[in-house]
């Protein structure tokens, strides 16, 4: 099974960088290309990527071919290599806003087709992928496509119509938490921390209320009432978040990522 990659950046790096980590695509045969040399030398010598002449060469060789390209670049590239693409090719999409009814109509309804929506954190093996299938995927590309996404974290199976709120929680919220840890940070130097070492508290706390959360069940509500205490000190910033309106601030930035990835599937 050959595994071609058209384009090179961030997240396919990635996702390559995981998978030849992993026992099973260390010494598997992948191809890739990308307009940019010094990705192409990088991917070639550190990732023992085989880098051929174009996006056009990928598609004619592919098993399966990996569209880690934004989703505006798409309907140019399609262009390009619908003529040439291997028979029988899968296609595993990374482009959010495509879904797979856009896909099939543009590659035809013949064509297996797999869409994935990882998040940044596949660079250090923690992201979780959502990834839906059109009809045509058979057991084994199903397998291969958890597999790949194994390698750099978790892989959710789900119907499309899922993928919109659970790729909005997994892959945008990421930068929600990120403001989030810097605030923290800001807040410690506030107070007299040196802000590295707020960081670095504020990330291991992070980390333990998740794995606390995922490891016990409980709900997060639950979890809230064993940290507050009467008259205690972590109710009063409770209360100030509830008034400052952070629940709902979270509830409407979900809302704006879900809203804008409609208006790209709608072509806005």
């Amino acid at each position: 099974m050959l595994i071609g990659f058209i384009g090179l950046g961030n997240m396919a790096r990635a996702i390559i960088a995981g998978m030849r980590e992993s026992e099973a695509f260390r010494h598997a045969p992948i191809i890739g290309s990308d307009h940019n040399e010094v990705k192409r030398r990088e991917m070639e010598e550190r990732w023992n990527l085989t880098i051929v002449a174009d996006d056009i060469a990928v598609a004619q060789k592919a098993d399966l071919l990996v569209l880690a390209v934004k989703p505006q670049a798409l309907p140019v590239l399609f262009e390009r290599i619908n003529p040439s693409r291997k028979r029988g090719q899968c296609i595993l999409s990374l482009a959010a806003g495509r879904p797979l009814s856009w896909l099939e109509e543009t590659l035809g309804a013949d064509t297996p087709i797999v869409r994935a929506m990882p998040n940044v954190a596949a660079r250090v093996g923690g992201s979780v992928t959502a990834l839906c299938k059109n009809g045509q995927i058979d057991d084994a590309q199903k397998d291969l496509a958890t597999a790949m996404f194994r390698a750099v974290g978790q892989a959710v199976w789900m119907t499309e119509e899922r993928m919109n709120a659970f790729s909005t929680i997994t892959g945008a919220a990421p930068a929600f938490t990120f403001l989030y840890l810097d605030a923290l940070a800001s807040a410690g130097l506030k107070a007299g921390l040196p802000k590295p070492m707020a960081l670095e508290a504020a990330c291991h706390m992070v980390m333990g209320a998740a794995k606390l959360a995922l490891e016990t069940g409980e709900l997060p509500a639950s979890l809230i009432d064993q940290v507050t205490s009467p008259g205690g000190t972590t109710i009063e910033g409770m209360h100030t978040l509830k008034a400052l309106g952070f629940e709902n601030a979270v509830h409407e930035a979900v809302q704006a990522v879900m809203e804008k990835e409609k208006k790209l599937r709608e072509g806005k």
